[in-house]
């Protein structure tokens, strides 16, 4: 059996890494059961209205983005730790995965309005 290097065990890094391995995989635990919360609920919506709730699928992502990277961080697959200590999640929402949003002109309808609408304008 070889001899225990000190330093190796006394490794300040190595034990705030445990620390956060715990408090993240309590996270996780907790993040699942929030995600079969949501999943429920957005069947709920799907069952009565055909479609999907867009602020839930959002939160859905989010979470599930977070359970991957604190997984990988676990796994020892990176040593860059998830939410909130990583810059991943501050980009809008409203672009991911370097979606474009297109702009199309189309026609508009004439409304016939009522006596009490005042008439609008566009230019």
């Amino acid at each position: 059996m070889s001899e225990i290097n000190k330093d190796e065990l006394l490794d300040i890094k190595k034990w705030q890494r445990l620390f956060f391995m715990v408090i993240y995989g309590a996270a996780i635990n907790f993040v699942v059961s929030i995600l079969i919360i949501l999943v429920a609920i957005q069947f709920i919506f799907y069952l009565f209205t055909s479609k999907t709730n867009n602020q839930l699928q959002s939160a859905n992502n989010w979470l599930q983005g977070f359970f991957n990277d604190a997984l990988n961080f676990l796994s020892f697959n990176t040593d860059s730790k998830p939410w909130p200590f990583s810059d991943k999640y501050e980009v809008s929402d409203s672009n991911e995965d370097g979606e474009h949003t297109e702009v199309v002109d189309g026609e508009s309808e004439d409304l016939e309005l009522g006596d009490d609408q005042p008439e609008q304008t566009t230019s």
